[in-house]
């Protein structure tokens, strides 16, 4: 079940005649659009070359990928069909990421036509979002809330030339009177993490963190402090300490940042490298026809969307039983919809189309699951766990089966067994983006006080700078216990939240 709730089925469209859709397979990426081929080929080759450009500019390995590990992005017709997927109640978002163990998946909107502001901005939301992707696929030691949102600022403006070539450190446009009016945060306190308290302090984040971020990165006499100080607060050091002992004068560097916001910034060109391999298909009638429910499906549903998504899907399946990629689908809106047995027909139906349909051995297997758990004590978890283990073996760098088999430990009474716990931590490296798959890792690490190794891990959650004040207090809290090697009270805090957080959506419920 997606972990991102909708509050009403949207309505996007199902009828296959009115979508020409079209696959776009690259080495990151999965794209579906109704887009020209030509189009398309171009904008998968645009994200490939942005993807390169931020590797090679911080010397970041490039592993081959699996479909699991790929990025699936959903190009909608236009801004207003993805805020309305974004949030039924209104929204004024221009695309946005969801970082999930199930895979990870963009909205963004058609770049069909003339650019215009509002297109280059939504490439620029995605370009953001997909820079924390990275980052948190390469984090090595924790960052400060303004380095994360300045990185992926610095990186997220990126342009991309006709001829290949990928230009970095650009201004934020739409942030402009935050670089020039030096309004929100001092230097100091972005630099010692202060908490926003309003909407001006938050924008400074971003704003500002990037012209920090661009400053330290072009200005020779300050090469070296950014690692230094991202050292020291991996030491432990209080941010005004580590600051202090990184950028010297605090006040000094809040000079020489005003100036340089007034000057003319300098840009890194990354050259074009080999022309990126993509692949175009069109898909089928059954996928063209399911697409708005598989994108609903994907965005999430709650228990008063799901059985409309399930109604829609189980409709359009009746129509393609023998597609194994719709039936698929139907089998996770019936899922979701804790119509068991016939979320169980349709992965079936999925797997004698093709017995190698990942989504539907673990779709059997999490329905499977959500059965043995109202069985009790007479439930087949050996059965269950068979499911998972093997989809698995069908793909081996996917996230999401090891982290189910994990869980099969927790929902049935058991201690997980050292292969669970290994397929945990190797998920989670798979899925770094996934707060939920890394937090489970924090707890078994602290679970088997191997205190020191869930240090680094939890430092992306308690750094995460969009949490409110009383949760990153929290998980300050949790962070400096986990740093005074205290891995029991550290465990007893997380859980104590977790059990809070779960009665309050009770209640809302």
């Amino acid at each position: 079940m997606r972990r991102f709730l909708l509050a009403s089925v949207l309505l996007l469209g199902t009828s296959p005649a009115a979508a020409a859709w079209q696959e776009a397979r690259t080495k990151h990426f999965i794209i579906y659009s109704e887009q020209k081929t030509e189009d398309l080929r171009a904008y998968a080759e645009r994200l490939e070359r942005y993807d390169r450009a931020v590797r090679t500019v911080r010397g970041m390995d490039d592993p081959a990928l699996s479909d699991g590990g790929k990025v699936t992005i959903f190009v909608l017709p236009n801004v207003a069909a993805v805020q309305r997927l974004h949030s039924f109640s209104g929204s004024n978002v221009l695309g946005f990421y969801l970082g999930r163990a199930e895979g990870s998946v963009a909205f963004v909107p058609s770049r069909i036509g003339a650019r215009t502001r509002v297109e280059i901005d939504a490439d620029h939301v995605f370009q953001h979002e997909y820079m924390h992707h990275l980052q948190l696929s390469d984090q090595k030691s924790p960052l400060a809330s303004w380095m994360v949102e300045g990185i992926a600022e610095f990186f997220g403006t990126a342009g991309v030339d006709e001829d290949g070539t990928v230009r970095i450190g650009a201004p934020p446009q739409v942030r402009g009177y935050m670089v020039l009016e030096d309004v929100g945060f001092t230097t100091e306190q972005l630099l010692t993490g202060q908490t926003p308290k309003n909407a001006i302090e938050r924008e400074s984040v971003y704003g500002k963190g990037w012209l920090l971020t661009h400053y330290l990165a072009f200005d020779k006499a300050r090469a070296g402090q950014l690692t230094r100080y991202t050292t020291a607060l991996g030491r432990g050091e209080k941010p005004l300490a580590a600051a202090n002992g990184a950028f010297g004068d605090l006040k000094k560097l809040e000079a020489e940042l005003e100036k340089y916001a007034r000057g003319k910034f300098n840009g890194l060109n990354v050259p074009p490298g080999p022309k990126p391999e993509v692949t175009v298909r069109p898909v089928s009638e059954g996928q063209a026809a399911i697409m708005a429910v598989r994108m609903r499906s994907e965005r999430g549903v709650d228990k008063s969307s799901a059985p409309g998504v399930a109604s829609s899907a189980r409709a359009i399946g009746q129509r393609y039983p023998g597609d194994p990629l719709v039936q698929g689908i139907v089998a996770e809106a019936e899922f979701d919809a804790k119509n068991y047995p016939a979320a169980l027909a349709a992965a079936d139906r999925a797997l004698a189309a093709d017995p190698n349909n990942v989504q539907a051995m673990i779709y059997k297997g999490r329905t499977l699951a959500a059965m043995a758990k109202e069985k009790g004590a007479s439930a087949d978890w050996a059965e269950v766990r068979r499911w998972f283990i093997r989809a698995n073996r069908a793909d081996t760098e996917n996230a999401e089966p090891l982290y189910l088999f994990y869980q099969t430990f927790a929902d049935s009474g058991q201690a997980p067994t050292a292969s669970a716990k290994e397929g945990l931590y190797y998920a989670q490296a798979l899925a770094p983006q996934d707060m939920g798959l890394r937090l489970a890792a924090v707890r078994q690490l602290l679970q088997d006080n191997k205190v020191a190794e869930a240090e680094p891990m939890f430092a992306a959650i308690a750094f995460n700078p969009h949490l409110g004040p009383s949760q990153q207090t929290k998980l300050a809290e949790v962070m400096a216990l986990i740093r005074a090697r205290d891995g029991k009270a550290a465990l007893a805090m997380i859980e104590a939240e977790e059990k809070k957080a779960k009665e309050e959506a009770a209640k809302r419920a």
